[in-house]
């Protein structure tokens, strides 16, 4: 069986979580959307944080025994305007280096370290220069740190060094940030918009880890909390732009109170999920316990794989003989599959067949759609971990607070309806 061109981007990104790299590429015929002039820029004045936020600001402080700063009690949250790629990944620009060397960055909730690309790119035992990649030698404010960077993202390992320098994100400029110059790329970012990762993930100084952007942020008082969130639009939607909020959350993106879940580890955004179900006709416990982690760097939802193979029979989708890690679906279908429901904590995470069906837009054959519950390895000793990715993330806005040790999910708003209503209530309808 041949795979129309259009099967080759989606499986590309997910081997942050299964065990190979798979692609999925998208019709030729849509243009890609390049750098927007606006990615990476403030959006609108900045909001003041009420005074509910200095819990956070205390527990956080304790933790990292630094005394609260009077500076961070009148610092501001910062929305930054990311860009869409396909609903495969978000970006947005941060500049490194004085003068401002720039680049795209994806996010990554799974590691602390940033990193881009260095213009020393290993060869064999040789090196070459690449004028478009971080120059140290260019910036006045670096500082030579010389640590090694090794990353894992699957199968692939980045490697490199550390260094220091100034970092400026939402027009604020984080003092002598320490980031990994990558020698050289991984080829899993190689078809991406992006020059490098910024990491969000939970950092443990004590373990000798270098502090991630938030928590330099924070440091220097340019944030009034330890807590970072987002909302993920739809490509192809009349939803607003993506935003990433730092120091706190924005209303304007999610309809309902929060759901807060506490972490089950201290380094990273993971926490215990009691069982998995579709609907009320099809339920998976876990006799040894099981764990989700919220991951940017994951496009879909990946678990267990012999759970993921038994969820997608129910579903009736069909592996494809190519990949029987991707499973497809009929169109037919749809509008009678049940929701996918993470039971946390005697919580409910629910997932409508929109939020997990991915939707490929074809030529000729027309509209392709697959499921968008993935198989991966990861596991805890003998309990699994399941990846909840992009398509988790737009259908929930996702607050990570670092200061009270907890993940918080809300329900991302529908601003369709929401505009619908307005034209409505305006035309007296």
């Amino acid at each position: 069986m041949n795979l129309p061109p259009a099967v080759v981007l989606l499986l590309t990104l997910v081997s942050v979580c299964a065990a190979h790299v798979i692609s999925l590429p998208f019709s030729p015929a849509r243009r890609p959307p390049w750098q927007h002039k606006s990615a990476g820029k403030r959006l609108g004045p900045s909001r003041p944080i009420a005074g509910r936020l200095q819990r956070p600001i205390q527990a956080f402080s304790k933790r990292h025994k630094q005394p609260i700063r009077d500076l961070r009690l009148n610092a501001k949250t910062r929305d930054i305007k990311l860009a869409n790629y396909y609903d495969s990944l978000y970006y947005t620009t941060i500049a490194i280096g004085t003068p401002e060397q720039e680049f795209n960055v994806t996010f990554d909730t799974r590691s602390a370290i940033t990193r881009v690309p260095s213009i020393y790119c290993r060869n064999g035992q040789k090196f070459r220069r690449n004028p478009k990649k971080y120059n140290n030698e260019s910036s006045s404010t670096y500082k030579s740190n010389g640590k090694p960077l090794e990353i894992s993202y699957g199968s692939e390992q980045v490697s490199g060094y550390c260094s220091q320098d100034n970092l400026v994100i939402a027009g604020a400029t984080v003092h002598n940030q320490t980031f990994g110059e990558s020698i050289p790329e991984p080829s899993v970012f190689g078809s991406t918009m992006n020059g490098g990762v910024l990491g969000l993930g939970l950092s443990d100084t004590a373990a000798g880890e270098y502090p991630s952007v938030v928590d330099n942020m924070m440091s220097q008082g340019l944030l009034p909390a330890p807590i970072f969130s987002f909302y993920l639009n739809r490509y192809g939607s009349d939803d607003p732009d993506s935003v990433l909020t730092l120091g706190g959350t924005n209303p304007q993106y999610y309809s309902e109170e929060f759901t807060f879940i506490n972490l089950s580890r201290p380094d990273r955004w993971q926490f215990k999920v009691d069982k998995v179900q579709l609907s009320n006709i099809y339920r998976i416990a876990f006799p040894y316990g099981c764990y989700a982690v919220v991951d940017t760097s994951t496009p879909l939802i990946a678990g267990p794989i012999d759970v993921v193979e038994s969820l997608n029979k129910v579903l009736g989708a069909k592996p494809l003989e190519d990949d029987p890690m991707l499973y497809t679906l009929d169109h037919s279908q749809l509008d009678s599959l049940p929701n996918l429901e993470f039971m946390v904590n005697g919580h409910k995470l629910s997932l409508t067949s929109k939020d997990y069906v991915i939707k490929i837009p074809g030529d000729k054959t027309g509209d392709r759609y697959y499921s968008g519950i993935m198989g991966t390895k990861r596991k805890i000793g003998k309990k699994p971990v399941w990846s909840l990715g992009l398509s988790f993330m737009r259908t929930y806005y996702t607050q990570f607070d670092k200061g009270n040790h907890r993940i918080g999910f809300a329900k991302a708003s529908s601003f369709a309806n929401k505009y619908l209503q307005y034209y409505f209530d305006f035309h007296g309808a």
